[in-house]
């Protein structure tokens, strides 16, 4: 008869716990740079080219970055989200609406609310201006899970 000798479970690898906030402030300048920061680079580059290709089709489609209007409670969480493109959002405002504005002024008369509203509506009369800005937010909402997964790769939570 054999003799069974049980060994002791080997150690878990322990990683070492790096400052969190660096990798999520770094992805949110650049999809992807926060993974590479964590030396993930394949990864890194994956995430990019997603996040960019999405970007990309956004603005080719005809989409436009939201801007918030009292009248519309859910456009503050839509210019939250494209506000997690980071550096991406500012870009995409400039190419859709023409400036950085992120809320229509309030007053229905005042000239700059007027000059806004037309742009939105010429981009609203794209035919695809609905698939582009759904590939607006897509690419925020993507970039706020990576934000995240950044995070818990940082936290030690995730390998």
């Amino acid at each position: 008869m054999t003799e069974t000798t049980l060994e002791p479970p080997a150690d878990p690898i322990v990683r070492p716990r790096v400052n969190a906030i660096a990798p999520c402030l770094l992805a949110w300048l650049v999809p992807g740079l926060g993974h590479a920061w964590l030396g993930r680079r394949g990864r890194a580059v994956a995430f990019f080219l997603v996040v960019l290709a999405t970007f990309v089709l956004g603005i080719a489609s005809g989409g436009a970055s939201p801007v918030i209007s009292g009248q519309r409670p859910l456009t503050y969480l839509a210019v939250v989200d494209n506000l997690a493109m980071g550096p991406f959002d500012f870009i995409a405002r400039r190419m859709t609406i023409g400036e950085l504005v992120y809320r229509l002024p309030d007053s229905e008369s005042d000239p700059r609310r007027l000059e806004i509203m037309s742009r939105v509506r010429d981009r609203v009369r794209i035919p695809t201006y609905e698939y582009g800005s759904t590939f607006l937010l897509t690419a925020g909402l993507m970039n706020i899970l990576l934000i995240l997964d950044a995070f818990d790769i940082a936290s030690g939570r995730k390998d």
